[in-house]
């Protein structure tokens, strides 16, 4: 491998790495705790895999390096649980989560047992291959089940996110989604690679590539925002209720006179104070507004509006972008300009949408 293309990619993930642990300090707190855990194991897999072109036949540095390249194995639990912490308001560590750690133990417990037995008994040489083997296809099989979690964990989350934000850019996680796809195909690629003639410079392709997907990532991660952003009795009310998963009317949890109580004071605020305004408005904090819970103004909105909350609010934008066009003093903005001044963050409108 070219030594450049190494340094770079070790950069690379490096930098990520440091950029997403700082950011936890910040917004999705867990979430992204758990990504730059996945990319420092990137770091550490791309330096045992690079270093190990260059560094001497000793074998404390050749175990050592074995050693560094398994990490490969807490890929995908990473992935998952990053992904669930995205998602999931609030998110801890759940006990069903240390399972996804179990492959990397046994592995760990089996490169221990395999280093004995190349030392001291060399009789097992092809037992230690077979269950190498064995392992390599549980490794793959065990990937494409957290594969398959974590896509579907986020093609629901951008379903309900539209229940939470009017503006859905930095929340919605489709930089993530799309991630996921490429994953696959750049296995494919190397394992294709490896059976070609051109193989060193088809590698270094891949390599770029690699690269690139960093840079994506890098990307999108620096523009993302507070996905459930909770005031502090949000947060409150947030550890005794998870909004999806209550049926409001069943329970009986509200009436019809509150009902009436609530859209009226929602029609007020939406009136008086134009929320809808704030490029950031989510569910949570129009609930602080109305001194309500989450899950009850959804439900309102929800059943009283028959839309979601990202309809909701978007329908104020364009009814407000049709006050602006009728106003002789913002006759100079483009259709654009109107959406930015009634958004705050220029939601694509066409001009069917605002006329």
């Amino acid at each position: 491998m070219d030594l450049y293309l190494s340094l770079i990619r070790i950069g690379a993930s490096l930098m990520l790495t440091f950029v997403t642990f700082s950011l936890s300090y910040r917004i999705n707190k867990n979430a992204n705790s758990y990504l730059a855990m996945l990319f420092g194991v990137l770091a550490i897999l791309f330096i045992s895999t690079d270093i190990g072109e260059y560094i001497s036949e000793k074998w404390i540095w050749l175990y050592t390096i074995d050693i560094l390249e398994n990490t490969i194995i807490l890929i995908p639990a990473l992935l998952y649980i990053a992904v669930y912490h995205f998602v999931h308001t609030p998110a801890n560590f759940l006990k069903k989560h240390y399972l996804l750690l179990l492959p990397f133990l046994f592995i760990a417990i089996f490169r221990t047992f395999s280093i004995w037995a190349e030392t001291y008994a060399l009789a097992l040489e092809d037992f230690i291959d077979t269950l190498d083997f064995i392992f390599l296809i549980g490794f793959w099989i065990f990937s494409l089940i957290v594969f398959y979690w974590v896509v579907k964990m986020l093609v629901n989350h951008h379903k309900n996110v539209l229940k939470f934000h009017a503006n859905t850019q930095g929340v919605d996680l489709n930089w993530l989604y799309k991630l996921m796809f490429v994953f696959p195909i750049i296995f494919i690629a190397q394992v294709v690679f490896n059976f070609s003639s051109n193989h060193y410079y088809l590698i270094n392709i891949s390599d770029i590539a690699i690269f690139l997907m960093l840079f994506y990532s890098g990307f999108h991660i620096v523009q993302q925002r507070e996905i459930f952003d909770l005031t502090m009795q949000g947060k409150v009310l947030a550890e005794k209720e998870i909004p999806e998963q209550i049926d409001v009317e069943k329970e009986g949890l509200i009436d019809e006179h509150l009902m009436l109580e609530i859209v009226n004071n929602l029609e007020k605020l939406m009136k008086e104070d134009k929320p809808y305004l704030n490029k950031n408005i989510s569910l949570n904090l129009l609930a602080d507004k109305l001194n309500s819970r989450t899950h009850i103004v959804s439900y309102v909105i929800n059943s009283h509006y028959n839309v979601n909350f990202y309809n909701y609010i978007n329908n104020f934008r364009i009814d407000y972008c049709k006050t602006l066009l009728k106003n002789p003093k913002k006759q100079h903005l483009s259709i654009e300009g109107i959406a930015l001044e009634a958004s705050g963050f220029g939601i694509v409108m066409s001009s069917a949408e605002i006329i």
